[in-house]
């Protein structure tokens, strides 16, 4: 049985997540979102680290 690019893909993200709650890691639904989104190329790491960094410092700068 033939998965298509985009099953194949969601697998690989859900057996990264899965990898890392063994691990005691949580992962958010938003960052599984951001993780699949990464790995169908349709956004790069880059933009996502500079989007991560800027709430981090928002959140940061907010206590």
């Amino acid at each position: 049985m033939r998965r298509s690019k985009a099953e194949l893909l969601s697998f690989k993200v859900r057996h990264a997540v899965g990898s890392m709650a063994i691990e005691d890691i949580r992962v958010s639904r938003e960052s599984q979102a951001m993780m699949l989104r990464v790995a169908a190329g349709r956004v790069d790491v880059d933009a996502i680290k500079d989007e991560l960094v800027a709430r981090y410092r928002q959140a940061s700068s907010a206590s």
